[in-house]
């Protein structure tokens, strides 16, 4: 499996080496020059200050024999200062200012004129200094010192520090280049992290868009196909709550090998979501190499993982779109192949699906009912139906179904099939199933006050709301304001919804029945795992699948026997749905079934007709049923 190409550290990590460097050197040349400069001016101010010393001390001495007029003297006085450093020539000017008498060397005569103090262009510093005799000025001194010796120390200065430069800037590179080093290996540290998904060690999310981006551009270039497969494990979250999350992130380990396995060296597998994978294929010949390749992934995934708590399953659901036949950019890409995902788990989950341009269509009809579901909660569009349930024995109505419809105004009726999901995947449930619960309740409960026969309502759970943390309370609630004995109402539940979390829902199925309400089991048969917690699970009925009741009689029975036959060894009662034919009726009072429902006995209607067709007809004919099955069957179902 390839890895995303990212960029390199070392640019960055020499840049700074070599500026650390630089700036090192610019600031010893520049401390360097300041030096340099100093010891200049006070080496040359030093050697001013000594010359005038000098001066001084001649004038002193050459006093006597400036004031007789004694040259000889004055050349002999002259010539003991020849040993002085840097001595050049010395003389003696009288107050006309003509040289009276010298001692100097051939290269440095004296000028007959007196000359003026300072610096020469070949580097010879004078100085004069007056001669007085008790307060009388008798002529001026002048000394010629060479800067010869200076220009030597200053050399040896400059050489002495140049070599000190040199040591510091050795040990400046040796420091830049550990600064390097350990710069150099954070940002690979960094660049990993930014680009590796700490977990499964697979390209992250946005290594895997760039990837996605970079291949898309050679395949655009090159005229190649591009093959982007979105995998989405299948119920990954009951690892994380049956195991722990050090098992579902052990897990998702041996799901990234196993993908990169089941993948081409070239091709690339990232994770972009907890538990999504990306897998980018390219170049792909065709759309079957696609699909092989689609159908190699859900086939890795297929075997049962080992990992050190046991053995778990970690089969997927894939959508696969292929680029430039299903979408020409990045972005209709990566949503087509989510539309094709989603339509993978809705099938059935555990298999691969390719994207085709209805879905789009599918897709963008589902966008509209959510925001119509939206507008229709907030415009309470929405109303509660209820399908009657009858003893079956005695025809005697003993409860209710309410069940959620929706008439939309442009559309007509939008069947539960297809907005259900809709309310279930965006949370709207939650506030759905409230509403259910409260409007059914109150109304049952206002039905009693008027005088018809207490009968139970049962109401549909969604797992959302087993999840919600205060769904207890909006059951109290409801019971509380609507009046209604918590033995009338009664929750339905699914098996899959029960086996999400098995001692969650135990724990919750034990607080509602500490209130008093009754709960059931919906669907019974179709789930995977509910009789072996027949026991456990604290309920009071089992509802029959309508696809059981709807063999009857001719198949089905064998099933349908063995759930009454168990619902009467643990004390449950049965409710049949979806009865639509006399003959099913007849089997089930044979079979000892307790309850019945279906088109057959009644359809859902809303209230109002609800309470005009049944319970005033019940009021008055204690046989309903017997009067319904007078008239001819409807079919259908609920």
């Amino acid at each position: 499996m390839r890895r995303p190409a990212t960029q390199t550290a070392v640019p960055i990590a020499s840049a700074l080496g070599t500026g650390q460097i630089i700036a090192a050197a610019a600031a010893l040349v520049i401390a360097g020059a300041v030096l340099i400069a100093y010891q200049l001016l006070d080496m040359r101010h030093a050697l001013t200050e000594g010359a005038r010393v000098q001066a001084a001390i001649v004038a002193d001495s050459i006093t006597a024999p400036l004031m007789f007029g004694d040259r000889d003297a004055a050349d002999e006085a002259l010539r003991a200062f020849r040993y002085a450093p840097g001595l050049r020539a010395v003389g003696v000017y009288d107050n006309e200012g003509r040289l009276f008498a010298e001692f100097s060397y051939p290269d440095s005569r004296l000028p007959a004129r007196l000359p003026a103090a300072g610096v020469t262009p070949d580097g010879v510093v004078t100085v004069t200094e007056p001669v007085h005799y008790r307060n009388t000025m008798l002529g001026r001194t002048v000394l010629h010192t060479s800067t010869g010796k200076l220009r030597a120390a200053m050399l040896r200065y400059v050489g002495l520090l140049t070599v000190a430069s040199l040591l510091a800037m050795l040990v400046v590179a040796a420091l830049s280049r550990k600064t390097r080093a350990r710069v150099a290996a954070a940002e690979r540290q960094l660049d990993y992290m930014a680009h590796t998904d700490h977990v499964t060690r697979l390209p992250n999310r946005h290594a895997t868009y760039a990837r996605l981006g970079a291949d898309l551009d050679r395949a655009r270039t090159q005229g190649w196909q591009l093959a982007l497969l979105l995998v989405d494990l299948d119920n990954f979250k009951l690892v994380n709550d049956s195991a722990g999350h050090a098992v579902g992130d052990e897990l998702l380990k041996q799901v990234a090998g196993a993908l990169a396995r089941a993948v081409r060296p070239a091709d690339l597998v990232g994770r972009i979501g907890g538990d999504e994978f990306a897998i980018i294929a390219g170049p792909v010949r065709d759309r079957a190499e696609a699909l092989a390749l689609a159908a190699g992934v859900t086939q890795a995934l297929q075997a049962p993982f080992q990992l050190e708590h046991g053995e778990f399953f970690a089969t997927a659901s894939v959508g696969l779109c292929l680029y430039p036949d299903d979408a020409p950019t990045m972005i209709e890409l990566m949503s087509s192949a989510d539309t094709a995902l989603y339509h993978a788990k809705h099938g059935g989950r555990n298999r691969f699906a390719e994207f085709v341009p209805a879905m789009t269509a599918a897709t963008q009809r589902r966008a509209a009912l959510e925001r119509e579901l939206r507008r229709a909660i907030a415009h309470d569009r929405l109303a509660v139906h209820y399908q009657p349930q009858f003893h079956c024995a005695s025809g005697a109505l003993t409860g209710v179904e309410a069940l959620l419809r929706w008439n939309h105004p442009e559309h007509g009726p939008v069947p539960p099939s297809e907005f259900i999901p809709i309310a279930e995947d965006s949370g709207l449930i939650v506030q759905l199933g409230s509403w259910v619960l409260h409007r059914a309740c109150a109304e049952v409960a206002a039905w009693e006050r008027a005088g018809a026969p207490p009968m139970t309502v049962a109401v549909n759970m969604s797992a959302r709301q087993l999840r919600e943390p205060g769904f207890l309370d909006d059951v109290t609630r409801a019971l509380t304001n609507s009046g209604l004995a918590p033995p009338r109402l009664e929750l339905e539940l699914t098996e899959s919804v029960l086996m999400e979390d098995v001692a969650g829902a135990i724990a919750f199925m034990q607080a509602v029945r500490a209130l008093g309400v009754r709960l059931a089991i919906d669907d019974f048969g179709t789930g995977y795992s509910s009789l072996a917690y027949l026991q456990t699970f604290p309920i009071n009925q089992l509802k029959v699948d309508r696809s059981f009741v709807q063999l009857l009689p001719r198949r089905g029975d064998t099933i349908v026997h063995a759930i009454l036959v168990l619902a009467r060894g643990f004390g449950l009662s049965v409710v049949a749905e979806g009865v639509e034919e006399q003959q099913q009726l007849d089997w089930l009072r044979e079979a000892g079934c307790d309850i019945a429902q279906g088109f057959l006995l009644g359809k859902p209607v809303p209230s109002e007709e609800f309470a005009a067709r049944y319970l005033g007809r019940y009021l008055a004919q204690p046989s309903v049923v017997d009067q319904i099955l007078s008239n001819s069957a409807q079919v259908g179902g609920k």
